[in-house]
């Protein structure tokens, strides 16, 4: 059960910072001075969901059996 909460936790938190992300690029590409930060942070985010959801799946199918 801790490890199901923290993944939760994690996703939690990278759906955040990639939020946070898309909307700072948004802002900055509306005045087009891009900065790659953003971009870099948005990718990292949707990695580390992509990375705690598919381990999370695995944990859950292992449980099944």
């Amino acid at each position: 059960m801790k490890t199901k909460k923290v993944f939760e936790l994690a996703i939690a938190f990278w759906i955040g910072i990639g939020l946070m992300s898309l909307i700072d690029i948004w802002k900055i590409a509306s005045n087009q001075h891009a900065i790659s930060y953003n971009w870099i942070m948005f990718g990292f985010s949707v990695l580390f969901i992509a990375i705690s959801l598919l381990i999370l799946l695995i944990r859950k199918k292992k449980e099944v059996k």
